[in-house]
């Protein structure tokens, strides 16, 4: 489900412990499960403690008496136990003793978890020569989460949103995080024989927003192209399954718009049009 890789973070000088923040009163997320272990064989010094707290939302972790090379592993699952799927936004850790630790750990960035369903997640402390002898280190891990938009399809007007953020052109919240709208577009370069996003996130987010941002007097076309963007776009985010028009699949009225456009066929521009702009409208 997500891609385990190891990854540098900016430190903060706060209590211990690894510690869940959920930004949605409608999301609901927590620890059901941690373990900690360690590399010692034949010292037994050192100590590392974890424990998740009862609103599961923390685990505080401690380490006492570590010596340098001694490294701690701490393993912990996550449930969404909400009625919601949710979205890992950012991964921070905290630690107030950087000289001492060197922290690493699952990166669950631009990872969607539906209900009832969990992840496995791991982090390791090493400890550095700086170290102090007979001391106690804690650390804390910080995962912002937010609820998945509901899936039913969304307007063009929603999916322009999202590009305007990511590039910062206006204020407002991203909905969806910027590393999945670029999966997006590349999911939908692999079968479009219309759409083509290359370059940079930032170039591939440009070219998608002047298609979706029309001028005041669009041609025909270029209402076409839009709409057809806004309907991959919801298509490759899961969000119109389930869901027909006129008795058709969204995957249908991608293929009908994108054959009129290719064969040019300008009478028939309206039409997909239109049935593109009433699928974006379902929800």
């Amino acid at each position: 489900m997500i891609a385990l890789t190891t990854i540098g973070y900016s430190y903060a000088c706060l209590n211990g412990g690894i510690r869940i923040n959920c930004h949605e009163t409608n999301c609901d997320i927590e620890f059901i499960s941690v373990t900690a272990t360690d590399n010692e064989q034949e010292k037994y010094v050192a100590e590392v403690y974890a424990q998740k707290t009862s609103d599961g939302r923390t685990i505080n972790v401690y380490i006492t008496n570590g010596y340098p090379c001694y490294e701690a592993y701490i393993n912990y699952t996550i449930k969404n136990t909400g009625n919601y799927p949710i979205h890992f936004d950012n991964l921070t850790i905290t630690n107030p003793n950087p000289e001492a630790l060197e922290i690493t750990t699952t990166n669950h960035t631009c990872t969607y978890l539906q209900p009832c369903a969990t992840v496995n997640g791991s982090t390791t402390v090493h400890i550095l020569q700086e170290a102090e002898e007979c001391h106690t280190y804690t650390f804390q891990i910080k995962i912002g989460v937010s609820c998945e938009p509901d899936c039913y399809p969304h307007t063009i007007g929603f999916w322009k949103h999202q590009f305007q953020t990511a590039l910062c052109k206006i204020r407002g919240r991203q909905h969806i995080p910027s590393a999945t709208l670029e999966q997006y577009l590349d999911q939908i370069n692999t079968t479009s024989q219309i759409f083509e996003f290359t370059g940079t996130r930032k170039q591939k987010f440009q070219q998608a927003l002047n298609i979706l941002d029309l001028p005041r007097r669009p041609s025909m076309e270029a209402r076409l192209r839009a709409q057809l963007l806004a309907l991959w776009l919801n298509y490759v985010a899961g969000y119109t399954e389930g869901y027909t028009l006129e008795g058709m699949t969204a995957q249908q009225i991608i293929q009908g718009s994108e054959n009129a456009l290719l064969n040019h066929q300008t009478s028939q521009y309206e039409y997909w049009k239109d049935l593109c702009d009433d699928f974006n409208n379902l929800g």
